[in-house]
């Protein structure tokens, strides 16, 4: 641990006896403080590493012969979240306005509730923000959104849409070993070998031939066309309810999205930026719930939109190859300079 001393020195004018005393250094405003790279380190731990704060502050007493107290430790969070809002809102319109951007949404406790934490996010870029409603969209939203067939997702205005389709093969693998439904197998091969070709384009550097394209939507037609009649020909289920339609089977219904939805469930092969599953928003919102199962949620949702706040600059920070400490030092002006975005 390094202390360093300032002194203001004062003057006395002998004309007029005005007093003029030196100015100290920006962020120096107490006669005894913490510096920013120990704040730093803090919140870097805290909301990165996700260490409870009484195991941190147990910790930079061992390491570093700091004593902190569990208070100091929610003003440096403060602070943190206070110094950096500037830089989450640049982050939040870069992500807005960017060609392809990943959505997603997580139960949040905040106060013994339920809210939710909304995740939209780019290969460069993560915006975190928490709101009490799950129905919540980003705003000035641009370009093309993968989710994963959440409908309020389809409210928005202007924007192209491409499906996750890791959460279809998921869902044909379901039917594949429950419902032994044979166009589900059928389905969940055909995609699965959309993706390597794919792949093995983007890896060349040149896109799908258009032959190859009205293949694969060829063969994807014939599977929807005898998985619908397969389920046409089922008998009808009971309802549960006298008004209201049928209720239909969940390979049914799953028919009837891809059906609805082909465009969206296979953008990724006419467009080389779109990917084949929403996994880097469910990667940057997993993280998320491991912090809740540490600590249970957040008390209040002021340390909660905080905690967003704080969250985006790591999180960008880490895909923009920033040192983190450093990151957490710097003035933000300097940082929204350097962001990358595509």
């Amino acid at each position: 641990m390094i202390v360093t001393e300032h002194r203001a020195h004062a003057c006395c004018c002998a004309k007029c006896g005005t007093e003029t005393r030196a100015a100290f250094p920006e962020g120096v405003t107490a006669p005894v403080q913490y510096g920013p790279r120990v704040a730093g380190i803090v919140v870097y731990l805290l909301h990165f590493q996700f260490l409870p704060e009484k195991r941190l502050a147990a910790l930079m007493a061992d390491l570093f012969g700091v004593h902190l107290v569990t208070a100091t430790i929610a003003g440096m969070s403060r602070n943190c979240a206070a110094r950096f809002q500037g830089f989450a809102a640049v982050v939040r319109d870069h992500v807005a306005a960017a060609a392809v951007k990943h959505m997603d949404e997580t139960g949040f406790r905040i106060g013994g509730k339920t809210q939710w934490l909304h995740i939209a996010s780019t290969i460069w870029l993560t915006f975190y923000r928490v709101s009490p409603k799950r129905g919540s969209l980003l705003d000035n939203v641009l370009g093309i959104v993968v989710h994963d067939h959440w409908k309020p997702y389809y409210t928005l205005k202007g924007v192209l849409h491409a499906l996750c389709n890791a959460h279809h093969l998921r869902e044909l693998q379901a039917l594949v070993e429950i419902e032994k439904e044979d166009w589900a197998r059928k389905m969940q091969r055909l995609l699965r070998r959309a993706c390597h070709v794919t792949n093995l384009a983007r890896e060349r550097g040149v896109p799908l031939k258009p032959g190859l394209i009205a293949l694969i939507e060829r063969c994807y037609d014939g599977v929807l066309a005898n998985g619908l009649a397969f389920h046409e020909a089922q008998p009808t289920l009971a309802k549960a309810k006298r008004r209201g339609r049928p209720p239909r089977r969940v390979g049914h219904n799953l028919l009837l999205r891809l059906s609805t939805r082909k465009q969206d469930v296979l953008r990724f092969l006419t467009n080389p930026s779109v990917p084949f599953t929403n996994n880097l928003a469910e990667r940057d919102g997993r993280m998320m719930k491991l912090r809740q199962k540490i600590s249970g949620g957040f008390r209040s949702e002021d340390g909660a939109k905080d905690f967003a706040v704080i969250r985006s600059v790591l999180s960008t920070a880490r895909k923009q190859g920033w040192n983190m400490l450093r990151t957490l030092t710097s003035e933000p002006a300097r940082l929204i300079a350097d962001i990358r975005v595509a």
